[in-house]
């Protein structure tokens, strides 16, 4: 038997490369829960258990969700509500959401006394915020 000659032992025989690689799938995994929808909007379904149940009667959870989103954009100044009374550091809004109800935006809240300047008749307030307090509903006089 012959023996090949020391510079040629690392070149003869099969020289295999392995790669090791994992599988990627072909198409991306659908997504069973929707986790992303309903934490952004847990917030506004804890508002809703909160509400007297003379509006909860009214309103459905999907309405109030709305409503509540709304609420939080008038407050931040990304939208214009139906402006229907002012006041010195007060904002009424009409709530399309709830008849014989409006929204009401205290910008100073120490103020004990507010004069308030509307085309309707307001009422005391049946919710407030807890998040934030200068965010209330109030009850129209003339709807009973």
């Amino acid at each position: 038997m012959r023996v090949p000659q020391i510079g040629y032992l690392g070149s003869f025989g099969v020289h295999r490369k392995i790669k090791k690689t994992v599988d990627e799938p072909k198409e991306p995994l659908p997504i069973k829960n929707d986790c992303i929808t309903f934490s952004a909007k847990s917030k506004y379904i804890k508002k809703y258990a909160t509400l007297p149940e003379e509006i909860k009667e009214i309103l459905t959870p999907k309405d109030a969700v709305d409503m509540f989103q709304n609420m939080d954009f008038i407050v931040q100044g990304r939208i214009k509500g139906d402006l229907i009374g002012y006041g010195d550091s007060t904002r009424v809004y009409e709530n399309p959401w709830l008849d014989g109800y409006d929204l009401l935006i205290i910008n100073n809240p120490s103020n004990q006394d507010q004069i308030i300047y509307s085309k309707n008749t307001l009422g005391n307030s049946v919710w407030q915020d807890r998040d934030n307090s200068n965010v209330q509903i109030i009850k129209n006089k003339a709807v009973s």
